[in-house]
């Protein structure tokens, strides 16, 4: 009874109505989350996912629970063979919807092992340089990586953990290695910032607070430093508002300023509001440095030391925390950051290993991309050690021979991107040059390589830049087959209707009655 009430519950055409509902509704609210959340993030959440969860700091329309896409997904898989099973008539009259029912089968399934296969990656090159071994990067992924010696073929081995590894923090051992490692600690975003440009921060921003301080320390200067303030616009409105706070409402800030400095104790006022409004203008200029100089050690360094100093915190050069005992963090500080979730934005994860030997601890390091790989020296054999993204090798050498940036003329519109590419295959016996464009894509060795952006060494003059958008999708051709699939069924359906509809014998037409006068 339980079994014919679950058949009849998987066949039933009401529930394929009701995931057809949830579909439309998962896309709905799956887009809405792009604008809060970011694309990649709403990705992983609503479609790649069983069931979504509602988390704190959630826009009002997020439900407290709702079918993720796997969920959908599957289910609608499920309903659609078990209907067509239970439907199932093997006639030429049904061909079409059978044809039609396996291209929606094939694109489900297809979209499934897109969702867990594929994987984008991405190359960069400078015009006349290239790779050896070609490899990828991963743009989220990281792998924490160990180099030494050398292999009997030339090439430094690599001994590598997945950051899932990491992110368990299991404890990591390599048949090459002599020493064991164990993951004490692991972030999925951080800033690293040295010792050196702390202090150098520190002094510059200090520096200036107590040039600033010296300035306005004589009332009698007041009155020029007011008419200095009229061609700035910002110590202008600095002036007016502690002119404001004074009580002084004149928009005549020299005068203003003149009459007030005359007054010692609303003078005194004056310059400890001045003192008090340009040490924040200034604390809060170091804290919001443009986002394109973020990368620059000195200004991250700059944005750290304004903020520690504009929440009352001192910096003392000589007793900066280190992050580690050994390598490159005993003089840095990794600041760990919330996770960044926006398709242009990225993540620099870090790590915190201890290494042992024997069961001895040898010391911590701290690893993340934004270091270079730090020596490790273990019974006399030198070991480098680092995290950064995960590459994806393959068989062959690319180099970038030629790079095109042409632009419609007046604008910044690209018009085409182009990269030429030395490709060599030495097992397959290839050397040959490619082209690879905006709309004319490479494919090779199962992956495919996309002309994703590009640029210069310098901003003026330099050489040219390149980088490519590798993609492994070993579901590619199920869209296109499972399309025509469908469109061959449909037509199928068609043209047998028509072809019945045509064929079938028309009756005569009945005579008209008659009707007989007398």
């Amino acid at each position: 009874m339980i079994s014919q009430n679950l058949w009849k519950f998987l066949t039933s055409l009401r529930v394929t109505v009701v995931l057809l509902v949830l579909s439309t509704l998962l896309v709905f609210l799956g887009t809405l989350a792009q604008v809060h959340e970011g694309l990649w993030e709403a990705q992983e959440r609503w479609f790649k996912s069983y069931l979504v969860f509602r988390r704190e700091g959630d826009v009002w329309w997020v439900p407290p629970v709702f079918t993720g896409g796997y969920t959908i997904g599957f289910s609608l898989l499920i309903n659609l063979l078990a209907a067509h099973i239970k439907r199932f008539q093997l006639s030429w009259k049904k061909v079409g919807i059978h044809l039609t029912h396996a291209g929606i089968v094939l694109l489900l399934l297809g979209q499934l092992v897109t969702d867990m296969f594929s994987r984008e990656s991405f190359m960069r090159f400078d015009q006349g340089e290239g790779q050896t071994l070609a490899y990828s990067e991963a743009h989220r992924e990281v792998e924490l990586v160990v180099t030494g010696e050398t292999g009997a073929d030339g090439r430094e081995k690599v001994v590598s953990f997945t950051g899932k590894a990491l992110r368990r923090k299991l404890a990591l051992q390599g048949a090459d290695l002599p020493f064991e490692i164990r993951v004490t600690e692991f972030g999925e975003n951080c800033e690293v910032l040295s010792h050196t440009a702390i202090q150098e921060a520190a002094t510059q921003l200090l520096t200036a607070l107590g040039t600033m301080e010296a300035k306005y320390s004589q009332l009698e200067v007041l009155p020029g430093e007011a008419e200095k303030s009229l061609d700035n616009p910002g110590r202008l409105a600095v002036w007016k508002e502690a002119l404001a706070a004074v009580g002084e409402t004149d928009k005549d800030i020299v005068s203003a300023a003149t009459r007030v400095a005359a007054d010692l104790p609303r003078g005194e006022k004056l310059r400890d509001e001045l003192k008090k409004r340009f040490k924040a203008q200034m604390l809060n200029a170091f804290q919001k440095m443009p986002p394109m100089q973020m990368a620059n050690d000195r200004m991250r360094a700059m944005r750290y030391v304004g903020g520690e100093l504009s929440g009352g915190r001192t910096i003392e050069p000589g007793a900066l925390p280190a992050s580690s005992s050994q390598g490159a963090g005993q003089h840095a500080m990794v600041l760990p950051r919330p996770e960044v979730r926006g398709m242009d934005q990225q993540n620099t994860p870090f790590a915190k290993v201890e290494l042992f030997q024997k069961g001895a601890s040898l010391g911590v390091w701290v690893v993340s991309p934004w270091l270079n790989l730090q020596e490790v020296t273990v019974e006399g054999r030198a070991f480098k050690i680092g995290l950064r993204n995960e590459r994806y090798y393959q068989p062959f050498s690319l180099k970038l021979v030629k790079t095109t940036h042409e632009v419609y003329p007046g604008t910044d519109i690209p018009k085409n991107f182009q990269s030429r590419l030395l490709l060599e295959n030495a097992a397959a016996g290839e050397k040959r040059e490619v082209d690879i464009s905006m709309n004319n894509p490479l494919r090779y060795g199962g992956l495919t390589y996309y002309q994703h952006q590009m640029g210069r060494t310098e901003p003026t003059g330099g050489k040219g830049t390149s980088a490519l958008q590798v993609v492994r999708n070993p579901g590619w051709v199920t869209p296109y087959l499972g399309c025509a699939i469908v469109s061959l069924g449909m037509l199928w359906q068609f043209l047998y209707h028509l072809v019945g509809f045509l064929s079938k014998p028309r009756s005569a037409k009945p005579a008209p009655a008659t009707t007989a006068t007398v």
